[in-house]
């Protein structure tokens, strides 16, 4: 059975508006406006009535299977259609040695824009992830590689990556890929917690649960 969990108000707050670093101002863009923009990391509209929370390990190839089905069905029939937020948190395993730096090149991927399509390149490329292939695949996303690579030595997206696994060990959270689905309620946000890589039917059912509408 899904096991029920509250993320506190605070959390919520890490996860929904502080779960990426505060993007760099572009050219003529003010840091307030940077800072307002919606975090790389999530997707969907910030009034969607649910919000959904995956934790996810980048060399788990149960995370790459709902990734490459589950995912795309979920943001076409609810992301998209202004109904479900969608979060993503990392929770590398401590068996998966690659699953930190990896965690922490599509965070540097997500600074320039790219965070979505260098983690599906991750996944499809997880089998080789000991030969560091970060680099080649920037530069086949189009991204500045010096700028890349700069962020990558450094330790912001690294403390990033730890606080999103510490706040997995607060709620008892340690298999991936986990997802929280939920509401806030009375100020915290209420949710059920589902591990492993469900079909599609799994998710949309809870979905439409919470959005009263019938199967």
């Amino acid at each position: 059975m899904p096991r029920r969990t509250a993320f506190k108000i605070v959390a919520v707050l890490v996860l929904v508006a502080g779960c990426a670093a505060a993007p760099l101002p572009l050219e003529g863009e003010s840091e307030a406006d940077a800072a307002a923009a919606v975090p790389f990391n999530e997707l969907g509209s910030a009034d969607a009535p649910i919000l959904m929370i995956e934790f996810s390990d980048l060399q788990c190839s149960f995370c790459a299977r709902h990734a490459s089905q589950t995912f795309p069905e979920l943001r076409r029939n609810y992301i998209d259609t202004g109904k479900l937020r969608y979060a993503v948190r990392d929770l590398p395993l401590p068996t998966h040695r690659h699953a930190v730096p990896a965690a922490v090149a599509v965070r540097c991927a997500g600074e320039q824009g790219k965070f979505w399509e260098f983690r599906q390149a991750i996944y499809l490329a997880r089998g080789r992830l000991d030969q560091q292939p970060y680099a080649a695949i920037a530069g086949e996303l189009g991204l500045d590689v010096e700028r890349f690579e700069a962020c990558r030595r450094d330790d912001r997206q690294l403390a990033k990556v730890r606080a999103d696994a510490a706040l997995a060990a607060g709620e008892g959270i340690s298999a991936t890929p986990a997802f929280v689905i939920g509401r806030m309620v009375g100020g915290e946000f209420t949710g059920e917690t589902i591990v492993g890589a469900k079909p599609y039917a799994v998710f949309a059912a809870k979905i439409d649960a919470l959005l009263g509408e019938p199967r």
